[in-house]
């Protein structure tokens, strides 16, 4: 299952690289995210986190996957 991935949000003049939780994106959202890592913002790799089912304790997956969590104002969170 896909917990998190990297992805570029430019605002303005300005452009930052995250990893944002990814659990309840759907699939064109996710290559949406997977498709901004570009060369031009200097990403040569795409970071993927995933949980294993079977392994994962799921509540302490999404307690570590917060800290990545956008504030609550931040253009990220802003559509």
């Amino acid at each position: 299952i896909l917990v998190g991935v990297t992805a570029v949000k430019v605002i303005g003049a300005n452009w930052e690289r995250r990893l944002i939780p990814a659990r309840s994106f759907d699939f064109d959202t996710v290559v949406g995210a997977i498709s901004s890592n570009e060369m031009k913002w200097s990403c040569d790799d795409v970071v993927l986190m995933f949980e294993r089912p079977e392994e994962a304790d799921v509540a302490k997956t999404d307690e570590f996957i917060q800290f990545f969590n956008p504030p609550g104002n931040s253009p990220w969170k802003l559509q």
